[in-house]
């Protein structure tokens, strides 16, 4: 769901100066033993995040005609506050029901 959100950013603010970096996306899960996922890793190219703060090729400090194309920060940080509630509601229920399990032994 990030890269498809990140995806439609980029094509709103028209980013696609070769549409390398649209492409450039994906993700890799990292699985404990058990199956459950410990870690999630977002790839693209490196020069997206200067489109986000607005630094561009040939372009010098004294220049302002560049704005910044803010595509990661907010939406990033939005989607990981969805996902770490999400991920304190799910420990929580299964909390409650360790505990729950335990007292009722």
């Amino acid at each position: 769901m990030m890269i498809t959100i990140w995806q439609d950013k980029i094509a709103t603010l028209n980013i696609r100066d070769t549409g390398e970096l649209f492409k450039s996306f994906s993700l890799e899960l990292a699985m404990q033993s058990g199956g459950d996922i410990d870690k999630i890793e977002f790839t693209y190219l490196y020069y997206g995040r200067m489109v986000d703060m607005g630094v561009r090729r040939g372009i010098t400090m004294n220049d302002t005609g560049k704005k910044a194309k803010k595509w990661y920060n907010k939406t990033w940080y939005h989607s990981f506050k969805i996902l770490t509630e999400k991920r304190s509601e799910m420990y929580g229920e299964e909390f409650q029901a360790i505990i729950y399990e335990t007292l009722n032994f």
